[in-house]
C-alpha cells in the first residue's frame, strides 16, 4: 500500500510536467487524477466481487454471474472503451480526443434514480481536446504534454487495493493546499482553500453532532466538510453520521470539491450557483424558503462588490469607463435588489459590499437551534456610523445600514426583542488567508444561546504578537496557537473547563506535530534520494577510472583525480543540504512540542489573573457593547496594546552611571593622547 506522503509527491510532480503549459493547471491534473482513480477502481471492484463469489461458492462465476455481481459492486460505471488503459494506448494524435470522449461518456453514463447525471461537469470539466486558440489546428494542451502526464500516472495503481480512501482523499487535500501555497499572492487560491487551522478552530467549537446537517454556502474545495466530517468519524466512528451540504460559484472550484468529496468516501450534495442570487438549497415545501441547517461553516469572499449583480460600469459622457485609481471600473447600482427569500431581514447592504449579505444568507440558513462560525473581514466589527441629531452633536445624519444590520445581529430585528445571536469573536492576524492580505475575524453565531450567555459576547484577540508566525508573504497559526484559541473559546474563562480542554487537545495535537514531521522527512527523503543516487554513481564511476589505471600500473591523470574530488565535494554538499533540512524540520517539531507545554502554563497562569486576562479576551455585556454603540471593534474590549518592557530602575540607574564613567575615562585619555601628539609637533 503506498504512503500519503508518497502518494502525494507522486502527484506533485505531475504539476513539474504541466506547469506553464495551461492556465488553472491544478484542475487538469485534479480531473486526471480522478478519471485514473475510477478506472483503476472498477478493475479492482471486478476482482474483489469475483473473490468474494469463489470463497462464497468454491468456484468461478459464470460469465453471466460476474456481469450481475460486478455491477452491484461498481460505485460508478465505465463503458467499454473509455478506461484508462484505452487513453493510454491511443496514438499520440488521437490521445486528446480519446481521453475527451471517454470522459464525456463516463459522465453521460452515471446517472442517479433521479435521472440528474452525478458525474457532469466534475469528471469532464477539462476540455482535453480543446483546439489552440491561434488557429493553428494543434491543441491547447499539447499532445505529447498529455502523453507525458499520463505515463507518469500510469505507474500508480489508485484503486483500493494499493491506496485507501484516506490515504488517496489525503494525498488530495495535500495537492489542493500545494497549489494554494504557489498562488497565495493571487486571488485564485482564496477561491478554493482555507488554511487548515482556522478550519479546525471553527469545526471544533460548533461541534458538529450526531445526524446533524452541516453547511457551507461558499464552499470552495470543501475544506470546512471534510474537516466535519473527520469530526464526526472521531467522535462517532463513522464520517457520514453527518450530512453535508455546500454551494460554490466557480465551475472548477465546484467539481474539484465534488471530487475531494467522492475520493473522501463522502455522501454530499454540493450545487454550483450564485448563492446570493439563486441559492440551490430551499425548503422542499415552499421554493420561496430556503432550507435550514443545524450548522453552517464559511469562509465567504471578501466585500465583494456588486454582490447583487445590479451594478453597471460607470461611465462618461464619451461612453467611456470611468475608472478608480487601482484601475478598475467604477459601478452605478441602477437597480435595487428585491430578496425572493427574505433574507436580508436586517436591511439591505450597500451594493458595492457584500459581506452583510453573506452573512445574512447565513443566519437565514440556520434553523431555531442552529450555529454558525464564519470567517469574515474585521470591517464587518465597526463599519457603519448611528444616527446623530442635532441635539447630540450639531449633526443630522441618518444611521448606516451596516450599522443596522450588526445593531440587529445584536438586538434583533427591530432592536425590541433583544435577542443577541452573537456568541463569540475572534480577531486573526492579517495577511493570514490567501489571496488577501485583509486582516480576517471569526464570527460565531448562535439562534440557541445558553441563558447564561444570552446577553454577553466573548471577544478573542488572537493577532496578539508570538500568536502567530509571520513568514515572507503570510501569516502561520502553528499548533500552540491553535491550542490558545480553541482554549480561550472553549473555557469562556472557566479555569476547570480549560485544562479539561488542553488535555484532550495536547494529545491530537501531538499527533498532528509527529504526522507534520514525518510527511516533512518523507518530502525531504523523496526530493533528494534521486539526486543523491546520481552523484553517488557519479562518485563511483570516478574513483573506478582512478583505481583502474593504479590497478594497471598507470598514473591517474589530473582531470580523473579532480573529477573523483568535484564528485565528492558534491555528494558531500547533497548529504549536508538533506541533514541540515532535516534538522530544521526535527528542530520544527521539537518548538512545537515544548510551546504546547508552554502554552498550556501561559493559558493556566492567564485565566487566574484578572488583569492579564484583558489582554487575551473580555466576556462583555450588552449594556457595555451599547455604549460603544454596537460598535465591536476589538481594542474597545480587550487590552490589545503590547505591554512595555519592565525596567529595574535601580540596575538602570548604575548602567547610566558606569556608561557615564567610561564617557569620562575615555574623554581624558583622548585629552593625553592628543596633548601627546601637540607636544611632538
Amino acid at each position: 500500500m503506498i504512503t500519503k506522503q508518497a502518494l502525494g509527491n507522486i502527484l506533485f510532480g505531475m504539476a513539474d510536467i504541466l506547469r506553464d503549459k495551461v492556465e488553472d493547471y491544478k484542475s487538469y491534473i485534479l480531473s486526471l487524477l480522478f478519471f485514473k482513480r475510477l478506472s483503476d477502481n472498477y478493475q479492482w471492484e471486478i476482482e474483489d466481487a469475483t473473490e468474494h463469489f469463489k470463497a462464497d461458492y468454491v468456484r468461478e462465476p459464470s460469465p453471466r454471474e460476474l456481469e450481475v455481481i460486478t455491477k452491484k459492486k461498481h460505485d460508478f460505471q465505465i463503458p467499454d472503451g473509455c478506461f484508462w488503459e484505452d487513453v493510454r494506448k491511443a496514438p499520440i494524435d488521437k490521445k486528446n480526443a480519446t481521453l475527451d470522449k471517454a470522459v464525456n461518456a463516463i459522465a453521460d453514463q452515471n446517472v442517479d434514480q433521479n435521472g440528474k447525471y452525478i458525474l457532469k461537469g466534475i469528471i469532464n470539466t477539462v476540455r482535453w481536446n480543446e483546439p489552440a486558440p491561434d488557429g493553428s489546428g494543434g491543441k491547447k494542451l499539447d499532445p505529447e504534454v498529455l502523453t507525458n502526464l499520463i505515463n507518469y500516472l500510469s505507474a500508480v495503481d489508485l484503486s483500493n487495493k494499493n491506496v485507501t480512501v484516506d490515504v488517496l482523499g489525503d494525498a488530495y487535500e495535500y495537492l489542493i493546499k500545494r497549489f494554494a501555497d504557489e498562488n497565495k499572492g493571487g486571488t485564485m487560491a482564496g477561491q478554493f482553500y482555507t488554511p487548515q487551522e482556522v478550519v479546525d478552530i471553527i469545526v471544533r467549537y460548533l461541534k458538529p453532532q450526531k445526524g446533524e446537517t452541516v453547511y457551507d454556502p461558499t464552499c470552495g474545495s470543501g475544506g470546512f466538510l471534510l474537516n466535519a466530517a473527520k469530526y464526526a468519524r472521531a467522535s462517532y466512528d463513522t464520517q457520514k453520521s453527518i450530512r453535508l451540504f455546500g454551494q460554490e460559484l466557480v465551475w472548477n472550484t465546484w467539481a474539484i470539491c465534488n471530487i475531494n468529496m467522492i475520493l473522501h468516501g463522502l455522501d454530499a450534495r454540493i450545487e454550483q450557483g450564485d448563492t446570493i442570487r439563486d441559492p440551490k438549497f430551499k425548503d422542499e415545501k415552499n421554493e420561496l424558503e430556503l432550507r435550514t441547517f443545524d450548522k453552517v461553516m464559511a469562509n465567504f469572499p471578501f466585500s465583494m462588490e456588486n454582490w447583487a449583480q445590479n451594478g453597471e460600469p460607470k461611465k462618461d459622457k464619451k461612453g467611456n469607463n470611468v475608472n478608480k485609481k487601482d484601475g478598475t471600473p467604477q459601478i452605478e447600482y441602477k437597480k435595487e435588489f428585491t430578496d425572493a427569500y427574505n433574507r436580508l431581514i436586517y436591511g439591505i447592504p450597500p451594493y458595492s459590499n457584500g459581506d452583510f449579505a453573506f452573512l445574512q444568507h447565513i443566519i437565514a440558513s440556520l434553523d431555531e437551534k442552529g450555529k454558525a462560525g464564519v470567517v469574515c473581514p474585521q470591517g464587518v466589527l465597526f463599519r457603519g456610523q448611528p444616527e446623530k441629531t442635532e441635539e447630540e452633536d450639531g449633526q443630522n445624519r441618518k444611521a448606516d445600514v451596516e450599522y443596522l444590520i450588526r445593531r440587529g445581529f445584536l438586538q434583533g430585528v427591530d432592536f425590541s426583542q433583544h435577542t443577541n445571536i452573537i456568541d463569540a469573536i475572534v480577531v486573526l492576524p492579517g495577511n493570514l488567508f490567501y489571496g488577501t492580505t485583509i486582516p480576517g475575524a471569526i464570527i460565531f453565531f448562535d439562534k440557541n444561546k445558553p441563558e447564561e450567555r444570552k446577553d454577553k459576547v466573548l471577544m478573542v484577540y488572537a493577532a496578539k504578537k508570538g500568536w502567530y508566525r509571520e513568514e515572507a508573504n503570510m501569516s502561520v497559526l502553528e499548533p500552540q496557537d491553535v491550542l490558545r484559541i480553541s482554549t480561550i473559546l472553549e473555557s469562556w474563562g472557566d479555569v476547570d473547563k480549560a485544562k479539561h480542554w488542553i488535555k484532550l487537545q495536547k494529545n491530537r495535537l501531538h499527533i498532528r506535530i509527529e504526522e507534520e514531521l514525518d510527511f516533512q522527512l518523507s518530502e525531504i527523503e523523496n526530493d533528494t534520494t534521486e539526486e543523491i543516487a546520481k552523484q553517488t554513481d557519479k562518485l563511483a564511476k570516478a574513483k573506478l577510472a582512478v583505481q583502474t589505471k593504479t590497478e594497471n600500473g598507470k598514473k591517474p591523470t589530473t582531470g580523473e583525480q579532480k573529477a573523483v574530488e568535484a564528485a565528492q565535494k558534491a555528494l558531500d554538499k547533497l548529504l549536508a543540504d538533506k541533514t541540515a533540512r532535516e534538522n530544521a524540520a526535527n528542530e520544527k517539531a521539537e518548538k512545537q512540542r515544548k510551546a504546547i507545554v508552554d502554552v498550556e502554563t501561559e493559558l493556566l497562569q492567564m485565566l487566574a489573573d484578572p488583569e492579564l486576562r484583558k489582554r487575551y479576551f473580555s466576556i462583555v455585556d450588552m449594556n457595555e457593547i451599547e455604549e460603544n454603540e454596537f460598535n465591536l471593534n476589538i481594542p474597545r474590549y480587550v487590552d490589545t496594546f503590547e505591554p512595555e518592557e519592565q525596567i529595574d530602575l535601580k540596575q538602570a540607574i548604575a548602567d547610566f552611571k558606569a556608561a557615564m564613567q567610561t564617557e569620562t575615562t575615555v574623554e581624558k585619555e583622548l585629552e593625553k593622547l592628543l596633548g601627546t601628539i601637540d607636544n611632538e609637533q
